[in-house]
């Protein structure tokens, strides 16, 4: 039997996932976990069905990020190990074709470029995005970004492709960053008044959410680009963001997942919430109440949650604690390793 943290090749994940990716034709699944030796499993997004996994190498700690490639044939990933570890397996031969050190600093994203036969990936930590071309054998393997004189530099945080080969970056500044193919921005876009936290770029558009609780959504054809839209976030700010078909899904750092349809029809769009749930560490209490017809939750939030078990949907929430988090004056005095709450809320 395989220890949680350990990791293994079965057909689940035995630990947290922290990472996902949805391959361009909606059809591949790819999600990573956290544990010393943290597994990758490709899932086949109709029949719920596991494609293929993989184990990163020992000491890898966790998967930061994953990314398909548009063709569907290969996966590249990220690891929490000090080196930062980028990986890329081959799905359909089942074999890693490369394990190298991606940097000193953490990496937060990785995406591979959408245009068609270009196996260009990026990856972005605080201070720096990096280019990479394993199938280039003209170029060096991987290329640091350079801002020059059309951006200031800023912390980044994500990391897009379009599907005319462009790059784009979101900072902590508000601002997108376009890339060229040269590994150089050619255009910055105000687009936030806070840090941008989601990014992604789908059928000519961007869409990026950012801590001021805003969607933009930006056409982008041709080296054009011009703001359609701004959506409204009613209760927090978006740490991922999927846009299809004119409708727009985004998970919230508050454990939201809201939804708006036909986004871009219409002045106001209409926020679904699909989901509401804890978000800070772990869950720690359930007790059925009321007949068994209520879930009451608590936990590492500082919060606790009625559920209705008829509906399957939330009900309202409220905090078990009022003291503010800054009174705190050290981890040790924290519930957990995962909570930035002390241990008596």
């Amino acid at each position: 039997m395989t220890a949680k943290n350990e990791g293994d090749e079965g057909p689940f994940h035995r630990d947290d996932i922290i990472s996902l990716d949805i391959s361009t034709d909606r059809k591949t699944v790819v999600t990573g976990q956290t544990g010393k030796t943290p597994s990758v499993h490709v899932w086949d997004a109709h029949s719920c069905e596991q494609v293929s996994t993989f184990q990163l190498a020992a000491g890898s700690r966790g998967v930061a990020s994953v990314s398909i490639s548009p063709c569907g044939r290969y996966v590249a990933c990220v690891d929490l190990h000090n080196d930062h570890r980028v990986t890329i397996y081959n799905i359909q031969r089942q074999k890693q074709l490369l394990h190298i050190e991606g940097g000193k600093e953490r990496i937060f994203d990785i995406a591979w470029s959408r245009r068609a036969d270009d196996f260009r990936f990026a990856t972005v930590s605080l201070k720096e995005v990096k280019f990479w071309h394993p199938a280039d054998v003209t170029k060096r393997l991987s290329q640091k970004g350079t801002f020059g004189k059309n951006a200031t530099m800023t912390n980044l945080s994500c990391v897009a492709f379009d599907e005319e080969g462009w790059g784009y970056t979101g900072g902590e500044n508000g601002h997108i960053h376009v890339w060229s193919d040269a590994c150089q921005v050619v255009k910055s876009i105000k687009a936030h008044a806070g840090a941008i936290t989601g990014l992604v770029a789908d059928a000519g558009r961007i869409i990026s959410g950012g801590k001021d609780h805003k969607v933009a959504i930006i056409s982008a054809q041709g080296g054009n680009f011009k703001l359609e839209k701004f959506v409204e976030l009613s209760s927090s700010f978006p740490r991922s963001i999927d846009f299809i078909n004119g409708n727009l899904l985004v998970g919230l750092r508050n454990g939201t997942i809201s939804e708006f349809k036909n986004v871009l029809e219409g002045d106001d769009a209409t926020e679904n919430f699909l989901i509401q749930s804890h978000f800070e560490g772990e869950v720690w209490g359930l007790s059925l109440v009321d007949g068994g017809k209520k879930v009451l939750t608590c936990g590492d939030d500082n919060k606790f949650m009625l559920f209705d078990t008829e509906t399957k949907k939330f009900e309202r929430a409220g905090r078990v604690n009022e003291s503010k988090v800054d009174q705190i004056k050290g981890k040790s005095y924290t519930a957990s390793s995962m909570s930035v709450y002390a241990h008596n809320q």
